[in-house]
Protein backbone atom coordinates (compact mmCIF):
# COMPACT_ATOMS: atom_id res chain seq x y z
CA UNK A 1 0.00 0.00 0.00
CA UNK A 2 1.22 3.45 -0.76
CA UNK A 3 -0.44 7.19 -0.45
CA UNK A 4 1.31 9.49 -3.16
CA UNK A 5 -0.16 12.71 -4.92
CA UNK A 6 -2.93 12.64 -7.29
CA UNK A 7 -2.30 12.49 -10.82
CA UNK A 8 -4.94 12.96 -13.43
CA UNK A 9 -4.89 9.49 -14.55
CA UNK A 10 -6.86 8.49 -11.38
CA UNK A 11 -9.66 10.68 -12.29
CA UNK A 12 -11.42 7.52 -13.24
CA UNK A 13 -10.52 5.50 -9.83
CA UNK A 14 -11.63 8.70 -7.78
CA UNK A 15 -15.00 9.35 -9.59
CA UNK A 16 -15.66 5.49 -8.46
CA UNK A 17 -14.93 6.14 -4.98
CA UNK A 18 -16.44 8.81 -4.62
CA UNK A 19 -20.30 6.61 -6.22
CA UNK A 20 -19.33 3.82 -4.28
CA UNK A 21 -19.04 5.54 -0.92
CA UNK A 22 -21.47 8.37 -1.91
CA UNK A 23 -24.76 7.33 0.08
CA UNK A 24 -23.22 8.30 3.49
CA UNK A 25 -20.66 6.31 3.23
CA UNK A 26 -22.24 3.17 1.65
CA UNK A 27 -22.42 2.51 -2.10
CA UNK A 28 -24.74 4.79 -4.38
CA UNK A 29 -24.26 3.35 -6.89
CA UNK A 30 -27.96 2.44 -7.33
CA UNK A 31 -29.31 5.67 -6.30
CA UNK A 32 -27.53 7.17 -9.52
CA UNK A 33 -28.10 7.24 -13.79
CA UNK A 34 -25.41 9.35 -14.39
CA UNK A 35 -22.31 7.07 -12.32
CA UNK A 36 -20.13 10.53 -12.65
CA UNK A 37 -22.35 13.41 -11.29
CA UNK A 38 -21.34 13.04 -7.41
CA UNK A 39 -17.89 13.20 -8.49
CA UNK A 40 -18.35 16.42 -10.59
CA UNK A 41 -19.06 18.14 -7.22
CA UNK A 42 -17.07 16.07 -4.33
CA UNK A 43 -13.85 14.89 -5.80
CA UNK A 44 -12.76 15.44 -9.69
CA UNK A 45 -12.49 19.30 -9.42
CA UNK A 46 -10.21 18.93 -6.30
CA UNK A 47 -7.95 16.69 -8.18
CA UNK A 48 -7.83 18.66 -11.78
CA UNK A 49 -7.60 22.04 -10.00
CA UNK A 50 -5.33 21.32 -6.34
CA UNK A 51 -3.36 18.47 -7.41
CA UNK A 52 -0.78 20.07 -4.58
CA UNK A 53 -4.13 18.81 -1.63
CA UNK A 54 -5.23 16.09 -3.53
CA UNK A 55 -3.63 12.31 -3.19
CA UNK A 56 -4.78 8.87 -3.40
CA UNK A 57 -3.75 5.37 -1.82
CA UNK A 58 -3.22 2.71 -3.85
CA UNK A 59 -2.57 -1.41 -3.02
CA UNK A 60 -2.10 -4.00 -5.32
CA UNK A 61 -5.62 -3.80 -6.87
CA UNK A 62 -5.44 0.11 -7.65
CA UNK A 63 -6.45 3.10 -6.35
CA UNK A 64 -8.80 2.30 -3.32
CA UNK A 65 -8.94 5.84 -1.56
CA UNK A 66 -8.38 9.43 -1.58
CA UNK A 67 -7.92 12.85 0.08
CA UNK A 68 -8.74 16.10 -1.61
CA UNK A 69 -9.34 19.73 -0.57
CA UNK A 70 -8.58 23.15 -0.48
CA UNK A 71 -6.54 26.24 1.43
CA UNK A 72 -9.61 28.98 1.23
CA UNK A 73 -12.98 27.62 0.55
CA UNK A 74 -13.82 31.22 -0.18
CA UNK A 75 -11.48 31.05 -2.66
CA UNK A 76 -12.37 28.19 -3.92
CA UNK A 77 -15.80 28.47 -4.74
CA UNK A 78 -15.11 31.83 -6.65
CA UNK A 79 -12.25 29.46 -8.63
CA UNK A 80 -14.96 26.87 -9.03
CA UNK A 81 -17.38 29.41 -10.48
CA UNK A 82 -14.82 30.43 -12.87
CA UNK A 83 -13.26 26.87 -14.32
CA UNK A 84 -15.36 24.47 -13.11
CA UNK A 85 -19.39 24.63 -13.20
CA UNK A 86 -19.92 26.43 -16.27
CA UNK A 87 -18.99 23.56 -18.36
CA UNK A 88 -20.71 21.25 -16.33
CA UNK A 89 -23.91 23.46 -16.82
CA UNK A 90 -23.97 23.47 -19.90
CA UNK A 91 -24.48 19.66 -19.89
CA UNK A 92 -26.94 19.06 -16.92
CA UNK A 93 -30.10 20.54 -16.89
CA UNK A 94 -30.99 23.07 -13.84
CA UNK A 95 -34.17 21.05 -12.72
CA UNK A 96 -37.72 22.70 -12.31
CA UNK A 97 -37.33 23.76 -8.92
CA UNK A 98 -42.03 23.79 -8.77
CA UNK A 99 -41.19 19.97 -9.21
CA UNK A 100 -38.61 19.39 -6.12
CA UNK A 101 -40.98 16.52 -4.61
CA UNK A 102 -40.48 14.62 -7.55
CA UNK A 103 -36.77 15.47 -8.52
CA UNK A 104 -34.51 12.02 -9.24
CA UNK A 105 -31.50 11.81 -7.19
CA UNK A 106 -29.70 12.85 -10.40
CA UNK A 107 -31.69 15.93 -10.14
CA UNK A 108 -31.10 16.96 -6.83
CA UNK A 109 -27.02 17.14 -7.51
CA UNK A 110 -27.68 18.69 -10.77
CA UNK A 111 -29.27 21.16 -9.41
CA UNK A 112 -26.34 21.72 -7.19
CA UNK A 113 -24.07 22.17 -10.07
CA UNK A 114 -26.18 25.10 -10.55
CA UNK A 115 -26.81 26.04 -6.95
CA UNK A 116 -24.08 24.89 -4.73
CA UNK A 117 -24.20 25.35 -1.53
CA UNK A 118 -21.57 27.45 0.43
CA UNK A 119 -20.46 26.20 3.54
CA UNK A 120 -21.72 28.42 6.66
CA UNK A 121 -19.81 31.56 7.13
CA UNK A 122 -19.50 30.96 10.81
CA UNK A 123 -17.52 27.57 10.21
CA UNK A 124 -15.43 29.42 6.89
CA UNK A 125 -14.30 31.84 9.09
CA UNK A 126 -12.30 30.04 12.35
CA UNK A 127 -11.78 26.97 9.99
CA UNK A 128 -11.51 28.39 6.39
CA UNK A 129 -9.70 25.33 4.51
CA UNK A 130 -12.04 22.63 3.05
CA UNK A 131 -11.39 18.65 2.56
CA UNK A 132 -13.54 15.47 1.31
CA UNK A 133 -11.89 11.81 2.16
CA UNK A 134 -13.28 8.29 1.10
CA UNK A 135 -11.55 4.74 1.58
CA UNK A 136 -12.79 1.85 -0.43
CA UNK A 137 -14.35 -0.77 2.44
CA UNK A 138 -11.17 -2.91 1.20
CA UNK A 139 -8.97 -0.44 3.39
CA UNK A 140 -11.46 0.48 5.95
CA UNK A 141 -10.50 -0.35 9.23
CA UNK A 142 -6.98 -0.46 8.88
CA UNK A 143 -5.43 3.20 9.64
CA UNK A 144 -5.34 4.19 6.25
CA UNK A 145 -7.75 7.38 6.58
CA UNK A 146 -5.77 8.47 9.40
CA UNK A 147 -2.75 8.04 7.01
CA UNK A 148 -4.30 9.71 3.95
CA UNK A 149 -5.30 12.29 6.33
CA UNK A 150 -1.64 13.02 8.39
CA UNK A 151 -0.61 13.23 4.41
CA UNK A 152 -2.94 15.77 3.61
CA UNK A 153 -2.40 17.72 6.90
CA UNK A 154 1.50 18.38 6.13
CA UNK A 155 0.60 19.33 2.78
CA UNK A 156 -2.10 21.55 4.01
CA UNK A 157 0.12 22.90 7.10
CA UNK A 158 3.31 23.68 4.06
CA UNK A 159 0.21 26.03 2.12
CA UNK A 160 0.10 28.16 5.62
CA UNK A 161 -3.62 26.27 6.34
CA UNK A 162 -4.09 26.31 10.40
CA UNK A 163 -7.42 25.20 10.67
CA UNK A 164 -9.74 23.15 8.57
CA UNK A 165 -13.25 21.79 8.58
CA UNK A 166 -15.27 18.92 7.08
CA UNK A 167 -19.15 18.01 6.15
CA UNK A 168 -20.40 15.11 7.18
CA UNK A 169 -23.59 14.08 6.81
CA UNK A 170 -25.67 12.80 10.10
CA UNK A 171 -26.49 9.46 8.73
CA UNK A 172 -22.73 8.90 8.17
CA UNK A 173 -22.26 7.94 11.75
CA UNK A 174 -19.09 5.98 11.65
CA UNK A 175 -17.78 9.37 9.41
CA UNK A 176 -18.80 11.41 11.80
CA UNK A 177 -16.32 9.03 14.30
CA UNK A 178 -13.53 9.02 12.30
CA UNK A 179 -13.43 12.73 12.35
CA UNK A 180 -13.70 12.86 15.81
CA UNK A 181 -11.28 10.25 16.72
CA UNK A 182 -8.98 12.15 13.96
CA UNK A 183 -9.31 15.38 16.41
CA UNK A 184 -12.06 17.01 14.56
CA UNK A 185 -14.93 18.83 17.01
CA UNK A 186 -18.49 19.26 16.45
CA UNK A 187 -19.07 22.76 15.00
CA UNK A 188 -22.19 25.46 15.85
CA UNK A 189 -23.41 26.44 12.65
CA UNK A 190 -27.23 27.56 11.23
CA UNK A 191 -28.43 24.55 8.82
CA UNK A 192 -29.96 27.25 5.97
CA UNK A 193 -31.02 24.00 4.13
CA UNK A 194 -27.85 22.18 4.70
CA UNK A 195 -28.16 19.08 7.41
CA UNK A 196 -24.54 18.39 7.38
CA UNK A 197 -22.79 17.93 10.44
CA UNK A 198 -19.64 20.66 10.33
CA UNK A 199 -16.21 19.58 12.37
CA UNK A 200 -13.41 21.30 12.59
CA UNK A 201 -9.63 21.02 13.88
CA UNK A 202 -6.59 23.52 14.18
CA UNK A 203 -3.70 22.29 12.08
Amino acid sequence: MIIRPAHEDDLDAVYGICLVTGDSGRDASGLYSDPRLIGHIYAAPYVLLAPHLAFVVADEEGVAGYVVGTEDVRSWERRLEQAWWPSLRRRYVDPDVSCRSAWTPDQCLAHLLHHPQADPAVVCESYPAHLHMNVLPRLQGQGVGFALLDRWIVAAASCGVRAAHVGVSPANIRGARFWTRAGFAELQAPQDGNDALWLGRLI
